[in-house]
Order: structure tokens, then sequence, then C-alpha cells
């Protein structure tokens, strides 16, 4: 019986094949390492930035029913701007893991990729809309941070508002947020969470009024479509604060959590 000869230039294909196989292989590999070392440095980066601020004895266990909250952390601002000078305030929540510096450039881009040491990073940094007043006096300060799969910047917002997203969201809990800033201490509860499009509701994002009745517009608007009701009403004479994060239902879904001044007390 004669033998079947073998076509020539199959074992060049075949080889070609397994090298193609091997750098498809490698790349994965490079861009998974890629993730991780991102992932990893910046959360060891925010955990060490920690060192410098100092949580308080439980505030709500020493206050009787009259006291006003105390602020649960004392941060050392003067130590912060030495790592970076773009610092303007800390934000705290209690339970959620949020518990960040806030930095804020002259522009919304400088820190969507870059950490609060200057690292270039996807997980970016925690800041302050460019247009708002560094000290929080904005009548809508607005801040944004990454929406990160491991629950690092503010990726714990949809776990712990968005009752779309967790039916058990247990957001009566986490309804304090506090930001610090050099010269003073704030304290916000959230009155409305929703999703929103940054297309169709660009307004979210207004950070000045142009009147009072424009200003309360946006207040009812706001409680109007938020997910859930909540006792807490912001008051037109009161400034607020908007959290804002991305989500993976689209390009340009967005979710926000508002909340309304309701102590501000200097240092």
């Amino acid at each position: 019986m004669a033998k079947k000869k073998k076509r020539k230039g199959s074992g060049f294909f075949s080889n070609l094949l397994l090298i193609l196989c091997i750098l498809i292989f490698c790349v994965a590999a490079w861009k998974l390492w890629g993730y991780y070392r991102h992932y990893h440095g910046g959360k060891k980066e925010y955990e060490q930035l920690r060192q410098y601020v100092e949580e308080n004895a439980d505030p709500d266990e020493q206050k009787t029913k009259k006291e006003k909250d105390k602020c649960p952390v004392t941060v050392d601002f003067e130590a912060l701007a030495k790592v970076n000078p773009d610092v303007k305030a800390w934000i705290y929540i209690k339970g959620t893991g949020i518990n960040y510096p806030i930095v804020q450039a002259a522009d919304n881009t400088t820190y969507l990729h870059r950490t609060f040491e200057g690292k270039d990073s996807f997980i970016g940094a925690i800041f302050l809309d460019a247009g708002c007043e560094p000290d929080f006096s904005s009548e809508n300060s607005i801040v944004y941070g990454h929406n990160l799969k491991n629950g690092q910047m503010f990726g714990m917002l949809k776990k712990h508002y968005d009752t779309e997203y967790n039916p058990d969201a247990d957001y009566k809990k986490y309804q304090k947020i506090w930001i610090i800033t050099p010269e003073e201490e704030i304290e916000y509860k959230v009155f409305a969470a929703r999703e929103i499009d940054v297309n169709e509701d660009s307004d979210v994002y207004t950070i000045a009024f142009a009147s009072e009745e424009d200003y309360a517009s946006y207040l009812k608007n706001s409680i109007e479509k938020a997910l859930y009701s909540l006792k807490t009403k912001p008051d037109s004479e009161e400034d607020i604060l908007t959290l804002s994060t991305c989500t993976s239902s689209s390009e340009a879904g967005r979710f926000i959590v508002q909340a309304t001044q309701i102590q501000r007390t200097a240092k």
C-alpha cells in the first residue's frame, strides 16, 4: 500500500497557528496582570493614605438626642498636601468603605486616570468638579469616582443605595455623608438616589442656579425621580452634595446619590 504524502506547507501553517495562539495568550495574560497591578497598587496607595486620618470614637454612642452629630474622623491635611497640593477635602461614609481624599484640578479629566499620588492608573481618584467651589460652598457640589468591581473608589455606591441593582440595599443605614475640609466639617444626609443618562439628564450636574425658584424646582425633580422616598427633605436654602459614578448599563449611564447639608462646623 502506498504511503500518503504529507501536504507541503501543512507543518508551516500548524506552527503559525500555534505561534498566534501563544501570542494571544501572552497578550491576555499581560492585560490581566495590568488590571491586577492597577487594582492592587491603587488599593495599597489609598490604604496608606489613611495613615493621615484618625477615626474617632463612635460619635453616635456618645451623643444625646439634642446634640449634633460629631465628625467621625480627623484629617491631617498638612501631611496630605505635601503628597498632593490638589487635595481639597476628605469624604467618609461609615460602613461603606468610602474613606478617601478628594482632589480638584482645573478640568474634569486630570484625575480620571491618575491616582492621588499622581500615578497613571484606571482607578483614578475621587475628585470635585472643576467648576465647584473648593470649600464645598457651591449650591451643588459634585464629586466623581469610578465604579470599580472590587468595591474601591465609588464601587460601593450601587450596592448600598441602588435598590434596582441590589434589592437588599440598606440605604437608610448609610444616609450620613461627611465631607471634611481643612477649615470645616460638613455633614450631609441622603435624600435621593437614581440612575441617569448624562445625555438626557445633564441638568443633574448644574452647580449654580439662576434663582431660588430654579433651585427649588431642581430639588423637587430630584425627589420625584428618586428610587425611593426618604424622610429627609432638602431645603432650597441649604447646599447639596452629588456623588456620581459610572454604571455598566450604558456608556452614558451614571448612578448618583444626592444629599442635603444638615450642619457645617468650623474646626
